[in-house]
């Protein structure tokens, strides 16, 4: 490593000491200074404890005071990766929430051939671990049919069709219909071997349309599970309170809000950072 990147290393280091010491002191309150160091530095830690990946993989109870004012990634992302294993297949995330170095370098993922598809090159990239990068709409994937084992779709579903001009990309193309993640789950399942499997998570509860996203329902859920006509299907549930996340029953969820930040909102006494529910759906072609 030269002096330069030495230098910028260090650096990046201090500045996310500094960030964490703030959101500590400051009551570690959802989307403060500090809270994207805080959630990252919880989810690494997460995905190194074989206990937690046991449960997450189990559909088991999680320890009291789980992800208190964490975001459903804390959720999302050890539950997927508790899922997929550590054989060696081909592999893609669409969406590319799985683009983070704590991800990339589980033991879970090193092994698999992994392709992550996205709408804009992000600032993380790993092509050195052997990942490759693909730029392209879900619903019009340039990839061949029955080519992977395993696709990942980790708090994508809910973008796709809506406005992600406001977040994601400038293009206007990109702001067209809200029923659109349905063309997206059957281009999933064409691309998937037969017996390949589809991970997907959505934010739950009562329908909210908020422009860039919108927050899954039951039905909703339901007609993703209709339109791939799987060989196996199966959602497990998550919901947040004050104790933090815990593994729930579907009418525990249903009508529960979402957490938008960008509205302007208070935190709520409860912590919550963003979803209070999610939906962690397994479809097997």
């Amino acid at each position: 490593m030269g002096f330069n990147k030495k230098l910028r290393y260090f650096a990046k280091s201090l500045i996310a000491r500094r960030n964490l010491l703030s959101y500590e002191l400051h009551g570690r309150k959802p989307w403060s200074r500090g809270y994207f160091e805080y959630k990252w530095r919880e989810i690494g830690a997460v995905l190194k404890n074989n206990e937690l990946s046991r449960l997450f993989k189990n559909n088991g109870k999680l320890p009291e005071k789980y992800g208190i004012g964490i975001d459903e990634r804390i959720i999302e992302i050890p539950w997927v990766i508790s899922q997929i294993g550590g054989d060696r297949v081909e592999m893609l995330d669409a969406g590319s929430a799985l683009n983070f170095k704590e991800i990339i370098e589980h033991k879970n993922i090193v092994p698999k051939n992994l392709f992550i598809m996205n709408l804009n090159p992000e600032s993380n990239c790993f092509w050195n671990k052997g990942v490759s990068y693909v730029y392209s709409d879900i619903r019009k994937a340039p990839f061949k049919s029955d080519n992977f084992d395993i696709i990942s779709c980790v708090s994508t579903l809910e973008h796709i069709g809506m406005d992600n001009t406001q977040i994601y990309t400038g293009e206007n193309r990109f702001k067209e219909n809200s029923g659109d993640y349905l063309p997206a789950v059957l281009e999933m399942k064409r691309m998937l071997k037969p017996g390949g499997t589809l991970f997907i998570t959505v934010p739950f509860g009562r329908y909210e349309n908020h422009g860039f996203f919108q927050q899954f329902n039951s039905q909703m859920v339901q007609k993703v599970a209709d339109a791939f006509g799987a060989a196996e299907f199966n959602t497990v549930f998550y919901k947040y309170s004050k104790d933090g996340w815990q593994i729930s029953e579907q009418e525990q969820c249903d009508g529960l809000e979402y957490f938008n930040i960008r509205t302007g909102k208070k935190i709520n006494d409860d912590g919550v950072a963003a979803a209070r529910a999610v939906a962690c759906v397994t479809l097997r072609k």
